[in-house]
């Protein structure tokens, strides 16, 4: 009976510990540093996406000693469980201060992608420190084939003196590492370090952004969804917000300019509008005075047209004068016809400032 009881404890055990979140995981961070001196200190560091060759004191999280082998180690619980970009450095000199040294002879650090479920080892690697690793983080690996491509093109790149072939050859590569992160990259990380690798090559960021803001929308996208609205996320929408407003700027400069500009055009066509109407204004009175001095009117129609100012009726007209009604129309529609009038009115109008004889 009591060994029925503690088999059952001991089965229940083992069922309750298999179901421990994995968010206990611990990360390990481990390998050696191949150098004379003992007890070097090394440095792990968290990393902004455009500091990949910059290092300052705000980036580093912890350090650690080598032992007499060399051999150091990080682990605990304390990353990110979301994957970012890490380095692992240690100063050749020490007295110098903090130091980052790539080149044939020897380097001293090495940027990963990680996260607290990984584990990394660096073997030993001569004065080459860090530079062999065997990192479980898959976008890390994916990194790498990223890596790898564009030092291709700038290799490939690297031979041309001519500056216009240059600039061409820039426009290049950044094409072509936009297409490799559109097609073959997944991890919204790795899209922003493509973008940080387009911009260290002075590829015009913001001439492009203003033709085509899709690219760059969908890295900002993928970022806030796989990070929220923190970290990188955050970094990337300072960058393009300062872009598009410089763009902006330009767009309201531009138009303000335009705006001025019609402004005055528009003053000056009212202007020269103003004057050709007072122009006309003038000259109208004067042609018209100028045409009626030019009509040859009768004896008899300059006496019709005098009574027609005065106001007189037909009748009156026919009275004064002692002509029959009949003739008095019969000069009054001459009358109309030389001076372009339709009625009495339209007559006076026009003859009224009329200097006679």
């Amino acid at each position: 009976m009591l060994k029925e009881k503690i088999s059952r404890i001991l089965f229940l055990t083992c069922v309750a510990c298999s179901f421990i979140p994995t968010c206990y995981a611990q990360y390990k961070i481990s390998g050696y540093v191949d150098a004379e001196q003992k007890n070097k200190t090394v440095y792990l560091s968290l990393l902004k996406y455009d500091e990949e060759t910059m290092i300052t004191e705000n980036q580093i999280l912890f350090s650690t000693q080598t032992d007499n082998s060399g051999y150091f180690e990080f682990k605990g619980q304390l990353l990110s469980e979301k994957d970012k970009l890490y380095r692992i450095h240690s100063n050749i000199n020490s007295i110098k201060g903090l130091q980052l040294v790539a080149d044939n002879k020897k380097s001293n650090f090495y940027n990963f992608i990680f996260s607290n479920r990984d584990t990394i080892y660096f073997p030993k690697s001569g004065n080459n420190w860090f530079s062999q690793s065997k990192n479980s983080n898959f976008a890390d690996k994916e990194w790498r084939k990223l890596k790898y491509f564009e030092e291709q093109l700038e290799k490939n790149n690297a031979q041309i003196k001519n500056k216009e072939a240059q600039q061409q050859a820039i426009h290049d590569f950044a094409e072509k590492v936009k297409t490799y992160s559109e097609k073959s990259i997944k991890h919204p990380l790795l899209k922003l370090l493509a973008f940080s690798d387009i911009k260290k090559n002075d590829f015009n960021i913001k001439a492009d952004f203003e033709k085509d803001e899709t690219f760059y929308d969908t890295i900002s996208t993928s970022l806030k969804n796989y990070y929220g609205e923190t970290s990188y996320y955050l970094q990337y929408q300072d960058e393009i917000s300062k872009i598009s407003n410089v763009i902006l700027q330009q767009k309201y400069a531009f138009q303000k300019k335009l705006n001025y500009t019609l402004g005055i055009l528009v003053l000056i066509l009212a202007s020269i509008s103003i004057f050709q109407f007072r122009k006309l204004k003038v000259l109208k009175p004067r042609k018209a005075i100028q045409e009626i001095s030019n009509l040859t009117l009768t004896n008899q129609e300059e006496k019709i047209t005098k009574l027609i100012l005065e106001d007189k009726s037909n009748k009156e007209i026919a009275d004064e004068l002692f002509i029959s009604l009949s003739t008095v129309k019969t000069h009054i529609r001459n009358l109309y016809t030389k001076l372009d009038v339709a009625n009495r009115h339209e007559l006076s109008a026009k003859l009224k400032n009329h200097p006679w004889d």
